[in-house]
């Protein structure tokens, strides 16, 4: 892995600022057209020619939330989604695709799927302001939740059965979707004029936009992790002769679920560069989206890299799930070998599985359960690997900046919002309501003065619409469950600061007058899905919107000195309790580009890496052990999603840290808990070695050819424990070394931030392994001892306390 010097990488990371500035291009909205244009001689009029920049972003049409019509429509929410549907049936383009498709069902019919048609669908999805990301030209890319009872969901098989059908239903009528083994949920991708047709399926609950899986990324790590303390345990005494060789990963396999980039050579160039484990080593699984890489995404390269400079003898499975949450679930399973149910087939292909993804969305319970969630699939796999013997990482996410909770505002009546509790100002310096909260661009990205810092870029073109689009996603402790139906409702409402418009004007962008307002917040967007106790819902709303240039204020004129050209508005969202007397514990997540204004830093932690089936693994600063402002924190929610009560017995996270700020070929200045996480889990690889080494002795034997089938079982159940005691001592050991060593960084003992410790090998560490290897839990993993040999007990007490007695000056932090 190239190593670049701090000059280099402080260029490199300006260059990228600089360049995220220049792709930015103006947006303008399209001119509609009127007859209602000024009259002659008209003296109310204070534009008489050509639009300027003081009336080029008003917007004449206050926001009305859409309500559905149908109750197909209802399945859509009171959102986006619902307003692009009903935008587009407004179209005259719409009305000929109707007449031309007749009585031949959801429009399917060749004239319906007109150049015009398209069109006018993709104006639709524009005027909603869904972002580029979610969409393929007219096509939207969504969830689609199946309309199943909670108890329904706890039969694998009837779950698989349901999703399948209904895949199978939306594949003969051209609609691209994909099961999500396990979710109660699938992946499709859908013309927006179909949309209203799949929502009115009846085994459909719900549709919504896709939660996306996104790289939490922001070596050097190795050194900082003194990798070779660790890899010469390997040559120790205390592991037999013909077993002794330094740990570089030998006999084991580690998966990667990433998002790859290999579309122009990049692989060929990262083995060529011996920074990538060769072909014979590697074996690459392509995406359902593309071909391996077609991405073109680098992270999943810089993760494979760290781990290939800590554990080169191993071999890789490298699953690309770019574009496909699904092939996230799939990976995990073929990696741990189990089937579609996650049925264990044999042993775990790969023994420990690492990834550095995670949804920016509280679209799970957060307390390490699945509930009706659309992530069901990717925990239970999760679990399952587990329970295979597979070791499990996760990233704990980058939200520690992202991320607001409270208690939902009391009162017994209906229809009250929510009261953020401060008493800040408006943009003009007026007293601001207490159930507005900005979303704020994340500080310092931008460079605006600080009378600007909460202008967003508004009009731009894509990717940088969506990179820069306004994200809020709402949760709230009302999940499906046994003995609970979702019946708490709430709304979340997107707002905008207008201008004062102090006369009548003409607006030349939409041909309209636009009368006399003061300036304010007005709606611009929102969510309000049906949470009434229906099949299939979730507590849960999200906005997603593509800010026109309509949306600038003149108050942020000037706000982004490296692009004079574009202008900015100012956003923040709105809480409306709908159901009387109501009371839920509340949490917004933000994107990685726009904050809540109000934080949390705790319990922060991104799904899937609040289950207790995964490693879960915070950032520090390879080059001062500092915890990163980004990196998400514990603890786990309580039961339901519920405000907790420190940390949940058995599920205490994250586990531990490790390093970031790191440098790679493929990506300068590495961050987040994306580069954290592959360097635990090549140090796991390598302590699995080790721990293998020590217990070799008590590997079961081959049975012989003509075994009966019950004694192989007996010897299939037999391994499956053992990898299960291999997995949990390797756990245990690690934490062992974090914990002592100078490694209990913040507040002493576990904490929130740090978890554990920092996972870097003092001189005590080969005592910490094999304090855990000789603890009377692993028993059967070890050789009767001979007469005369000190016993487990006695070596497990001794290493425990040289294992405790390496102080905290022993490590400069």
């Amino acid at each position: 892995m190239k190593k670049l010097s701090p000059n280099k990488f402080a260029v490199l990371g300006l260059a990228a600022a600089c360049a995220s500035v220049l792709v930015w291009s103006r947006q303008a909205p399209a001119p509609q057209a009127s007859s209602q244009a000024p009259a002659p001689g008209d003296s109310s009029s204070v534009l008489a020619a050509a639009p300027s920049a003081a009336t080029a972003g008003l917007r004449p049409v206050a926001y009305v939330a859409p309500t559905p019509r149908t109750p197909a429509q209802a399945k859509l929410g009171g959102g986006q989604l619902l307003e692009a549907v009903q935008s587009f049936a407004a179209s005259p383009a719409a009305r000929s695709a109707a007449a031309a498709a007749g009585s031949g069902g959801p429009a399917s019919g060749s004239a319906a799927r007109s150049a015009a048609t398209a069109a006018a669908q993709i104006a639709a999805l524009d005027r909603a302001g869904v972002p580029g990301r979610w969409r393929e030209g007219e096509k939207v890319k969504v969830s689609v939740g199946l309309a199943l009872s909670f108890d329904e969901l706890q039969n694998p098989s009837l779950l698989e059965r349901a999703s399948h059908a209904l895949r199978d239903t939306l594949l003969a009528q051209g609609v691209s979707a994909s099961a999500i083994n396990g979710s109660p949920a699938l992946e499709a991708l859908v013309p927006l004029d179909k949309l209203e047709w799949v929502a009115g399926l009846s085994e459909v609950a719900t549709v919504g936009l896709k939660a996306m899986a996104e790289p939490v990324a922001y070596t050097e790590g190795a050194d900082a992790s003194a990798l070779n303390t660790l890899r010469a345990f390997g040559n120790s005494t205390v592991v037999a002769q013909a077993l002794r060789r330094e740990l570089r990963g030998d006999g084991l396999t580690i998966a990667i679920m990433d998002q790859f980039g290999d579309n122009n050579g990049q692989v060929a160039a990262l083995q060529a560069g011996d920074n990538w484990p060769a072909a014979a080593r590697l074996t690459k699984i392509a995406s359902p989206a593309g071909a391996f890489g077609y991405s073109g995404q680098s992270h999943g390269n810089a993760v494979t890299e760290i781990v290939y400079d800590i554990a080169p003898n191993a071999s890789f499975r490298a699953y690309d799930v770019s574009g496909s949450d699904a092939a996230w679930v799939s990976g995990v399973q073929n990696a741990a070998n189990l089937n579609s149910q996650n049925v264990p087939q044999g042993e775990p292909r790969a023994q420990v599985i690492t990834a550095s993804l995670g949804f920016g969305y509280p679209f799970s319970p957060g307390d390490g359960s699945t509930s009706n969630s659309e992530f069901k699939g990717l925990y239970d796999a999760i679990a399952a690997a587990a329970a295979n013997g597979a070791i499990v990482l996760n990233a704990a996410g980058n939200h520690g900046q992202h991320y607001w909770d409270a208690d939902s505002t009391a009162g017994a009546g209906a229809n009250v919002y929510q009261n953020f509790g401060a008493a800040n100002l408006n943009p003009d310096g007026s007293a601001r309501p207490s159930n507005v909260m900005l979303l704020l661009p994340t500080a310092g990205v931008l460079g605006q003065p600080a009378a600007q810092a909460q202008c967003t870029p508004v009009g731009l073109a894509e990717p940088s619409a969506s990179d820069w689009s306004l994200f809020a996603a709402l949760g709230w402790n009302d999940w499906q469950s046994a003995t609970n139906a979702t019946d708490a409702d709430y709304r979340l409402e997107l707002v905008r600061w207008r201008d004062a418009v102090p006369q009548r004007v003409f607006d030349w962008s939409t041909w309209t007058w636009i009368n006399p307002t003061p300036a304010g917040w007005v709606q611009v967007s929102s969510s309000d899905s049906a949470q009434n106790g229906g099949a299939g819902q979730r507590p849960v709303e999200l906005v997603n919107y593509k800010a026109p240039q309509a949306d600038a204020t003149a108050l942020c004129n000037n706000a982004f000195a490296g692009a004079p050209n574009i202008r900015g508005g100012i956003f923040g969202v709105r809480i409306l309790r709908k159901t009387a007397g109501a009371a839920n514990f509340l949490r917004i997540m933000g994107s990685k580009a726009i904050d809540p204004e109000f934080r949390s830093n705790e319990r922060s932690l991104l799904p899937p890496s609040d289950s207790a089936s995964v490693i879960t693994v915070a950032a520090i600063s390879a080059a001062t052990s500092a915890l990163e402002s980004y990196s998400s924190r514990g603890p786990v929610l309580a039961a339901g999603g519920a405000r907790p009560a420190g940390q949940a017995a058995g599920n205490a996270k994250p586990d531990l840290a490790s390093f970031a700020v790191v440098s790679t070929e493929s990506s300068a200045g590495f961050n987040g808990t994306s580069a954290a996480t592959p360097h635990a889990a090549a140090l796991a690889l390598l302590g699995l070695q080790h721990q293998r080494q020590l217990t070799d002795a008590t590997v079961p034997a081959a049975l012989p050819a003509n075994a009966t089938a019950a004694q192989k079982a007996q010897r299939e159940t037999a391994l499956r424990q053992r990898r299960v005691d291999l997995a949990d001592l390797t756990y245990d050991s690690l934490v062992k070394v974090a914990a002592t060593g100078g490694n209990d960084l913040g507040a002493a003992g576990f904490d929130s931030s740090f978890g554990n410790g920092r996972l870097k090998f003092h001189a005590q560490s080969a005592a910490c392994l094999l304090a855990s290897t000789y603890d009377a839990r692993y028993r059967a993993l070890l050789p009767v001892q001979a007469q005369g040999q000190k016993s487990y007990d006695t070596l497990a007490q001794e290493n425990s306390v040289a294992c405790a007695a390496a102080a905290a000056a022993a490590v400069a932090r």
